[in-house]
């Protein structure tokens, strides 16, 4: 029997450790490789696609002036985004199968865009929630969308870390976007138009231009990347190909949908998310308003106080992906995180200090470190084309607690005059959210 001694006796080290190094590190550099040419602009996109999404938080106060809005009503208008959203996630991920991705997610922001630019123009309550409920038609499907687009460079096992430095658009638009939009609302008279007019003209400008800039820039498939070698290209393929290797892929259509939704883990990612969301999007769109009420701030000083919380989760979103990167355990950091959010929300809606409940409000914000952790669980079900289905379908339902969060918290200010009830009921969400994520405990 061959025991890897040579001839004269002496023991030879064996080879195959050092190629599987060797085979690892070349992996590892042409994936890095593919996220620093990826990632930039995907963030920008991200970026302004929740600058356009949530710009109404901060241009909230001055627009409910203008137009004569009960906080029921900014509630109902912040929410019917997510019901246009949502009826047309999976239908838009269909049709990105058949268009590709790069020219359909090109499309989706240039719409959307056009879309923001024209609620300068809103009239009353009415017409505002006609328009935010076209602009989550047109919205829908961009984030699965570059989920899934992700999903044709990354091999899965390094699926986490694109996810994660994708989602740190979200945190740094939610912190930027606030300091934007409050500059913008100094712009109020200018050629007499609203200093919240100037947001939805500048703001829904900014991703039609990004749309032309993706539909130049981006790639479709490894193969049309002009920034791999023929070489990178070919091990990439061939990565992505092992990595889906065993996973069912009926692709896109009726028959994925069908097979998706007679999955029981689908429903259950889908509960968690919906909790999720609950929670995220209600602080996403009252924050710069329960900042306001509770500090006696200015519009634009309450936007930039705003921008505190998102900076907090930016932080935190780095930290959890640095430390799931390097130990795994995302099924207990991904419980603990939803944890922290809830208490964190208790706090804020409990404290008499109001620098104790800012902290709060912090803690609470860190959901964006559990959202691009939260995705690797049901990214680890599908494989291929078929994912872009499934993530769609977990994101369309996940996202109707972005409506009925923002419309309850606003039914409960006008309910009781302040924000109390309304973040516990945020606290008990995230809470509910972590409860469920335990039957993921196991994964690493």
């Amino acid at each position: 029997m061959n025991d890897g001694t040579a001839a004269g006796g002496l023991r030879q080290p064996s080879s195959i450790p050092a190629s599987e190094s060797i085979a690892a590190a070349e992996e590892s550099r042409i994936v890095k490789k593919v996220l620093r040419a990826l990632i930039p602009l995907a963030i920008i996109g991200l970026f302004v696609s929740f600058i356009d999404r949530t710009n109404i938080a901060v241009a909230g106060p001055s627009m409910s002036a203008t137009l004569g809005l009960t906080p029921s009503m900014f509630g109902l208008a912040a929410g019917l985004f997510f019901i246009g959203y949502v009826l047309f996630e999976v239908p838009s991920n269909l049709l990105l199968g058949h268009f590709g991705a790069k020219v359909w997610i090109a499309r989706i922001m240039m719409t959307w865009g056009a879309v923001c630019v024209a609620m300068a123009w809103v009239q009353g309550a009415n017409s505002l929630y006609v328009m935010r409920f076209i602009l989550g038609i047109f919205e829908a499907g961009f984030y699965p969308g570059m989920l899934f687009y992700f999903s044709l460079f990354v091999p899965g096992r390094h699926l986490t870390r694109a996810y994660s430095l994708f989602q740190i658009g979200i945190p740094i638009s939610l912190a930027l976007g606030s300091v934007l939009t409050a500059a913008l609302l100094t712009m109020d008279g200018i050629m007499g138009y609203h200093g919240w007019q100037w947001v939805f003209i500048i703001e829904g400008g900014m991703a039609v231009v990004v749309g032309l800039v993706c539909l130049k820039l981006m790639a479709s498939t490894p193969n049309d990347a002009k920034w791999l070698t023929q070489d990178e290209k070919t091990k990439l393929n061939g990565y992505l190909k092992a990595a889906n290797e065993g996973k069912d892929d009926s692709g896109h259509g009726l028959q994925a949908v069908k097979s998706i939704f007679s999955t029981p883990r689908t429903w259950y990612f889908c509960a968690i998310y919906v909790a999720m969301m609950l929670g995220f999007y209600s602080v996403t769109y009252w924050a710069p308003q329960i900042i306001k009420l509770r500090m006696g701030l200015g519009n634009v000083e309450a936007g930039l106080v705003s921008a505190i919380p998102w900076v907090v989760a930016t932080i935190a979103l780095l930290a959890v992906s640095s430390y799931t990167s390097k130990h795994g355990r995302r099924g207990p950091i991904l419980v603990g995180v939803l944890a922290v959010c809830g208490i964190g929300m208790v706090i804020s809606s409990l404290a008499t200090n109001n620098t104790v409940a800012l902290i709060g409000l912090c803690m609470g914000a860190c959901i964006q470190a559990a959202v691009p952790l939260f995705y690797t669980f049901p990214a680890e079900e599908f494989g291929g084309a078929k994912s872009a289905v499934a993530l769609a379908l977990i994101n369309s339902v996940g996202n109707i607690g972005g409506f009925f969060g923002p419309y309850l918290l606003g039914i409960l200010r006008d309910a009781t005059g302040a924000d109390v009830v309304g973040q516990l009921m945020l606290a008990s969400s995230f809470i509910l959210a972590a409860v469920l994520a335990f039957g993921l405990m196991k994964k690493r």
